[in-house]
């Protein structure tokens, strides 16, 4: 059973303190030598253990499961166990969705997944067999798979299955637990002045929005419209998944408030730029193509353009090609 660790709590004074490009870049590199450090540790780990054939990842949106599992399995390589990915997001089924009172499509629950289909691949790579992976388009939402290009996990290989319900017992629970290791991955900080301004959940808001502009096509506002479905998910589902991992990550990295932050308040106050001269896209991610409930989604734009011009600027250029913020900026 896993627990969240240390708050990582970072002053506007410790940002302020790290500026200069000699100071930044050791700054930066103390973060992510924290990161990468608990990476090789739960990478020793399986690597030791033959019978682990399976590390679930499992975490809430924008926590950088994806680049963490990437990470994990090049280092299991360097040790000598050869590692498969396998991505639960292109399980997504196609087609409609439930919603909830203001027209959001719930995108987010476990009902969303082709679990059986997910399961009966993970059970014919871990068999050995020859077995064909989808691949799911986020700006269509449709799955796609190529029936002659099917792939095969040589003996010992272990598999990485990461998504937001990885740790879901349906999921995990199809394995014996000896065979199994569990990993909860989330940002856990907080950015404070005189006061608090961006908390953890503020963290993966701004992750979330970088990530919807530059690869989904989805405006700021967008994503803060339809925020409240994930967080009714995450609060259902996320207790019960922490508990079930093994391991806990936190992958907030502190001189991302440089960087992140910045960069989505840019995107917020065009998006609200836009809205004000009738210019905005709708969004996607409700069902009739407005907004659920944009009079929720400006003042809390406003408040975090708000706490963002306290936090001085970076360019994104000093983020390392191994950082876990590469998701969500390039």
């Amino acid at each position: 059973m896993a627990e969240l660790g240390p708050l990582l709590r970072v002053s506007v004074d410790d940002l302020e303190a790290s500026l200069g490009a000699r100071r930044l870049r050791e700054y930066i590199r103390a973060c992510e030598s924290g990161f990468l450090d608990r990476v090789l540790d739960i990478s020793w780990t399986v690597a030791l253990d033959e019978r682990i054939r399976a590390v679930f990842i499992s975490g809430p949106t924008a926590s950088g499961k994806t680049t963490f599992t990437d990470r994990l399995a090049g280092a299991l390589r360097m040790m000598g166990r050869q590692a498969m990915t396998l991505s639960i997001d292109d399980y997504y089924l196609s087609g409609s969705f439930s919603q909830d009172e203001w027209g959001r499509p719930d995108f987010e629950s476990f009902e969303t997944i082709d679990a059986d289909r997910m399961v009966a691949d993970l059970q014919g790579l871990l068999s050995g067999r020859p077995t064909v992976l989808p691949r799911f388009d986020f700006r269509t939402r449709t799955r796609h798979e190529d029936p002659a290009d099917p792939v095969t996990a040589s003996d010992g290989t272990v598999l990485l299955v990461e998504g937001l319900h990885g740790l879901n017992g349906a999921v995990m629970g199809r394995l014996p637990p000896e065979t199994r290791r569990g990993v909860f991955i989330m940002p856990y900080g907080q950015l404070y002045s005189d006061r608090q301004l961006l908390d953890w959940r503020d963290i993966r808001i701004l992750r979330r929005i970088s990530r919807d502009v530059r690869h989904r096509g989805s405006p700021a506002l967008a994503t803060l419209d339809y925020w409240p479905m994930i967080d009714r998910t995450e609060q259902a589902m996320f207790p019960a998944y922490l508990a079930a991992a093994d391991e806990y990550v936190n992958s907030a990295m502190a001189y991302e408030f440089f960087v992140i932050a910045p960069m989505a308040g840019r995107f917020l106050a065009d998006s609200l730029d836009r809205y004000g001269s009738g210019d905005l896209r709708t969004s996607w991610y409700t069902a009739h193509g407005g907004f659920a409930d944009i009079d929720r989604a400006i003042p809390e734009a406003r408040r975090l353009i708000a706490a963002i011009q306290s936090i001085p600027p970076a360019q994104p250029g000093f983020v390392p090609d191994i950082s876990i913020l590469n998701e969500f900026i390039r």
